[in-house]
């Protein structure tokens, strides 16, 4: 893992686009209803309808309740959607590395559900010189323990389990260092208060073949949406196991300021953020999380 000397220019604007709106005043009108209550018979929601048109066309609630998925971080709520993840290293020397994956969330009700990940693509810098592979297929299945008020209501919160496993049928080890076939059990929480929420995942990854190595994570952000259009967030990770190009283990640790925009409510999310990650030994390593989300109906 090469160091770098700071991080990259858009971090620094983005960390101040963060923290910038939060030194004003809150208006009384961009404040969620102070209504604790759903009613069944008459739902409400706070997405936007699709098409910018009013009445009965707004969607139905979303399960999150008004949280917005952190760009690497997932969600603990169960819903139909399509995602497209991207995580780039900002250094591009030789060995460093950029993904793309496609994830399918399904609910078969709002208790239960899972996903599944679509192989990953991997690459190394020089692109098209560097090597590249698909990587593993993720399966999970995901279960709600406890889940309380709704995207309208002044509190909320939400409390699940996931089982996730990896298979990756054609490894490249020595060139992918760290990825491998995995079963990861995970916590997932999320909460809510008027327009301020926290969420967060924790799990063991237990590595079934060579490569994947035993990995202790904690994931965790808060966050703002404003005008129900907009929400800011940052994220804190930590990997008790994180494998650098050269093959070494070292604990990681990174800081990630976020934005995302949601034009249409829950039909729609593009995200981004600068991360800033500290590998052990070898340095800081800024790199570029995206994130789009396109949500079906449903729970």
């Amino acid at each position: 893992m090469k160091n770098a000397l700071c991080p990259s220019l858009f971090s620094c604007l983005l960390i101040s686009f963060l923290f910038c709106p939060l030194l004003g005043n809150v208006r009384a009108d961009d404040l969620l209803s102070s209504s604790d209550s759903f009613s069944a018979s008459s739902p409400v929601s706070n997405s936007l309808p699709v098409g910018g048109s009013s009445g009965s066309s707004l969607l139905p609630p979303d399960p999150d309740r008004g949280i917005v998925r952190s760009v690497h971080l997932e969600e603990a709520w169960v819903e139909n959607a399509f995602y497209i993840h991207s995580v780039n290293q900002d250094q591009l020397s030789p060995g460093q590395e950029w993904s793309l994956s496609g994830e399918f969330d399904f609910a078969f009700n709002s208790w239960f559900g899972g996903e599944f990940d679509f192989p990953v693509f991997l690459l190394t810098y020089p692109l098209g010189r560097g090597d590249a592979s698909f990587g593993p297929i993720t399966l999970g299945i995901r279960a709600v323990a406890v889940q309380s008020g709704s995207d309208v209501s002044r509190k909320a919160g939400i409390l699940s389990f996931e089982v996730e496993g990896e298979w990756w049928p054609t490894p490249q080890f020595r060139s992918f260092p760290g990825v491998g076939n995995e079963l990861t059990p995970e916590m997932l929480w999320a909460f809510r208060y008027h327009r301020v929420y926290f969420q967060g995942i924790d799990g063991v990854a237990m590595p079934f073949s060579g490569g994947a190595v035993a990995n202790t994570f904690l994931r965790t952000s808060t966050g703002r949406s404003w005008e129900n259009v907009w929400a800011t967030q940052i994220q804190v990770d930590f990997n008790s196991a994180v494998v650098t190009p050269s093959g070494t283990t070292v604990l990681g640790f990174s800081l990630i300021p976020e934005v995302a925009y949601f034009p249409f409510g829950d039909a729609l999310l593009g995200e981004i953020g600068e991360g800033v990650s500290v590998y052990g030994p070898a340095g800081i390593q800024p790199t570029t999380y995206a994130l789009l989300e396109i949500e079906f109906q449903g729970y």
